[in-house]
This record gives structure tokens, sequence and C-alpha cells, in this order.
């Protein structure tokens, strides 16, 4: 009769450690972002983030992460700013969502190097004033790492994107 105890306590104990392994795979592997930075490893350099224009519209999912891929298309926009469309290495392939799929990326993750330019676009001129970008801009074919906040765009069909980018290497 003892013995039950014992199997019953043994039996909790692997439940435990099955329910631990599981939310680190989730994090670690499934969740968006996850396997990348964390926020505590990432800082926003030159307050970066202050500079983004209607920054209302983009809803955090994780304050920062760290992905790589190679760059197909590299878009100057009217506000200012670089997109950069990225064929995620196949480590990061879970950052992407529907909003990502189709036209206008192709499945590409959006990546957004803020204030490059200067904006064209009247509303989008004070929010690039007193900033100078000093994030390199890389040319299509090229191989990246980017680090910065992995976000929603609620004015584009919710699409995934890092923006802004914090730091980004070429090679």
């Amino acid at each position: 009769m003892k013995a039950r105890p014992k199997v019953a306590l043994v039996m909790v104990a692997l439940v435990g450690v099955g329910v631990v392994a599981s939310f680190y795979f989730w994090d670690r592997f499934i969740s968006p972002g996850g396997g990348s930075t964390s926020s505590s490893n990432c800082a926003d350099p030159a307050s970066i983030s202050s500079h983004i224009y209607n920054s209302y519209r983009l809803q955090i999912v994780k304050s920062c992460i760290t992905a790589s891929g190679t760059v197909d298309r590299v878009i100057d926009e009217a506000d200012g700013d670089i997109h950069l469309r990225l064929n995620l290495d196949q480590a990061y392939s879970n950052l992407t969502n529907s909003g990502n799929q189709g036209y206008p990326q192709y499945g590409d993750l959006v990546v957004e190097i803020i204030c490059v330019n200067q904006p064209s676009q009247t509303d989008a001129i004070p929010a690039c004033q007193n900033y100078t970008n000093q994030i390199p801009v890389p040319s299509a074919g090229q191989h990246i790492t980017i680090t910065g906040p992995y976000v929603l765009d609620t004015d584009h069909y919710n699409w995934a994107e890092i923006h802004p980018v914090y730091s980004l290497v070429i090679g």
C-alpha cells in the first residue's frame, strides 16, 4: 500500500519536469521570436524608437529579438525609412505570419531602418528631426543579422516586422 504514494509522487515529479521542459521548448523554438535575444540583452541605442512616425500603429510582440536572413528587396519609403524584405533563415521562419504572405511581402519579414532619408511625407518629418541614422543599409542578396523590436503593424494587415532596427550586421 505504501508503494502507491511513492509512485504517485514520482509521476507528479515527472509531469512537472515535462511541463517545465514544454514551456522552455515553446519559448525557445516555437513562439514568435523564440531563440532570439531577450529584452534584457538589448538596448535602444540613441533612443531610436522615439523617432518612429505614428508609433501607435505598432503592436509590440517582443521588445527585442535578433534574427537573420537574406535581403530580397530594399525599398525607399516616403516617410524616410528603408524597408527591407528579409527572407529569413530557417531558424527564424516562425517570425512571419499570414499578413506577410502574398503581396507585397511574399512571405518575407519586413525590416525597417528608420530615418535613413529625408522624409517627403509631411506627417513623418517631425519624427526624423534631431536623429541621424547610424544603421548600415544592405543591398539585395546580402545576408544580414538584425536586432530590434518584433512588432505587428496594425495599419498593414498586422504583418510582422522588426521595427526599428537597433543593429544590423552584414555578412
